[in-house]
C-alpha cells in the first residue's frame, strides 16, 4: 500500500486522523454481513484460546479513532468477559458457516459481534469494506426462470 502522509504524521509513522465507523445496527441485521463476518473471523486461523488476546491486541495497536455518529466511541470489552466466552468464540469466530445456513444474530451476543467486527475493521479496513457486498452483475447468463 502506498500512503500520502502530512509532514507531522510521516514523522510519527501513521496518520492520526485515521478513523473508522463504529459497526451499525443495520449492518448486524444484514445476513450477509455476518456472514462475510464470520466467514474471515474463521478464515484467520486464530485459536478459540488465542482470539481475545488478538482482539485486545488489535484494539490496542490501533492508533487512529473509532467514531459513531462524528463522535469519539471507546468500545466495552467487558462484554468478552464471561466465563463461556472461549466456547463462543469457538463457535462463532472459529468456524465458517456455509452456504445454504442463513446467519442469524442472537440478542445477547449483538455487542459482542458489534466489537469484535469494529475491532476486525480497524485492522483489516479493506477487507472489511468488502462484508456484506454482491456484485451487481455476476457475469451468469440470463435465466429461463425469468
Amino acid at each position: 500500500m502506498n500512503y500520502s502522509l502530512c509532514a507531522r504524521c510521516l514523522s510519527l509513522g501513521y496518520c492520526k486522523n485515521s478513523t473508522r465507523q463504529l459497526v451499525r445496527d443495520a449492518q448486524l441485521e444484514d445476513p450477509e454481513y455476518l456472514r462475510d463476518l464470520r466467514n474471515f473471523a474463521a478464515s484467520l486461523g486464530i485459536s478459540a484460546d488465542h482470539w481475545l488476546d488478538h482482539l485486545m491486541d488489535m484494539y490496542r495497536d490501533f492508533s487512529g479513532r473509532i467514531v459513531s455518529d462524528g463522535q469519539d466511541v471507546f468500545l466495552n470489552t467487558e462484554v468478552f468477559e464471561t466465563d463461556s466466552i472461549r466456547e463462543w468464540l469457538r463457535d462463532w469466530a472459529c468456524a465458517s458457516i456455509p452456504d445454504h445456513v442463513r446467519p442469524r444474530l442472537r440478542e445477547e451476543s449483538r455487542e459482542r459481534i458489534r466489537v469484535l467486527a469494529t475491532i476486525l475493521s480497524t485492522r483489516f479496513p479493506f477487507e472489511a469494506g468488502l462484508w456484506g457486498l454482491r456484485p451487481a452483475n455476476d457475469n451468469r447468463p440470463p435465466s429461463a426462470e425469468r
